[in-house]
């Protein structure tokens, strides 16, 4: 028994010198997981060989007997046998993963088949080197001389591994784990077997998300100009009375650079009690006339909007919309069409009242 558990920890001691180091690396290779592949949902095809440990109580069973009826073609089977192992793995995140696999191995005579289902828990799949610890079931079959055939009535497993890319899609693999299981005919008091195994091999991993290709697009528009046209006469006076304000581009979303022209327009209405005005929006000729009549008339209400928040009374205010049909300069140029689009403040002259006689 004591053999059997240090066999089992020379056999996962191979993988966990690598797998701690691993470990500390994953963190300073975020740069490299994040310019890569991205392994979640993606299939994993592993293929290995390397060496299994039969159990010594195993073993004396598969070579007792007579040799015309014993499993084993000798009656000291190899303890150690040559094992090829494939595996077929879906990543669900960079994660967990589930897996199926097959193994095979001959010697002394005896077939060993030992399929397996598992749960992998890796500690970043995306990164260029990846622990991960593995958990499972499994059933071994052996068979031997005169058609002989044993399984085991329960099986379990549990390893350590590590994958170390040498490109986006192909892994080295190198995996250690012990199987347990039991067998109802070998003559031992708790009917289990201890059978470490190590294999190394390599993995290919098939779909996954990949990242997206550099945008060939050009970069998003900057935000539209729209100049806010002041009187320069009666007690309205601000600036050079044509100011820059922005929107967002095709949109009547009023964007901070600029706020501060609104916020002088605002004082000087306040300032100028009794006045009405009228918030005209206008567009240059781009995108359909419809569109530009109801983006005029958009970018006019927002305006009017402002000017209430900062205290203006909505109803000296209205907002009309023109779009296209009032141009003030040539749509032909770059600059004559920055003109065009402009939300025009205008005075609405209120006659006195008649007084009767």
């Amino acid at each position: 028994m004591d053999n059997r558990i240090v066999r089992a920890a020379l056999a996962l001691a191979v993988c966990l010198p690598s797998a701690a180091g691993a470990q500390q690396m994953a963190g300073a290779q975020q740069g490299w997981d994040r310019g890569g592949p991205d392994r979640e949902g993606s299939w994993e095809l592993s293929l290995g060989g390397g060496a299994l440990f039969v159990d010594s109580n195993l073993r004396d069973f598969l070579g007792s007997g007579a040799p015309e009826s014993r499993f084993s073609d000798s009656s000291s089977p190899q303890s150690v046998t040559p094992t090829v192992v494939a595996r077929v793995g879906y990543n669900i995140n960079r994660h967990f993963g589930v897996s199926a696999s097959m193994g095979g191995a001959r010697a002394s005579g005896l077939t060993y088949l030992n399929p397996t289902a598992a749960l992998t828990y890796t500690a970043n799949l995306n990164a260029r080197t990846s622990p991960f610890v593995l958990i499972g079931t499994e059933l071994t079959r052996i068979s031997g001389g005169n058609d002989r055939v044993t399984h085991s009535t329960w099986g379990a497993h549990a390893g350590v591994g590590i994958r170390q890319m040498v490109s986006d899609a192909v892994a080295l693999r190198l995996e250690g784990r012990v199987q347990f299981a039991g067998y109802d005919e070998v003559p031992m008091s708790t009917h289990t077997t201890y059978t470490p195994m190590a294999q190394f091999g390599f993995s290919y991993f098939v779909g996954g998300r990949r990242p997206s290709p550099p945008c060939p697009c050009p970069p998003p528009p900057p935000p539209e100009t729209v100049y806010v046209n002041v009187p320069v006469r009666d007690t309205v006076r601000v600036h050079d009375g044509v100011l820059p304000v922005h929107f967002r581009t095709n949109e009547a979303v009023l964007l901070p650079q600029g706020l501060e022209v609104l916020d002088s327009v605002a004082n000087a209405i306040k300032a100028t009690p009794g006045s009405r005005w009228v918030v005209e929006g206008h567009t240059d000729f781009v995108g359909t006339a419809e569109d530009n009549r109801v983006l005029s008339r958009a970018r006019a209400q927002a305006v009017v909007n402002y000017l209430v928040g900062k205290g203006v009374d909505a109803g000296i205010l209205a907002a009309e919309g023109y779009g296209e049909d009032r141009p003030v300069n040539t749509n032909a140029t770059v600059e004559g069409r920055g003109e065009n689009r402009r939300v025009q403040l205008r005075r609405v002259v209120v006659p006195p009242a008649i007084e009767l006689p």
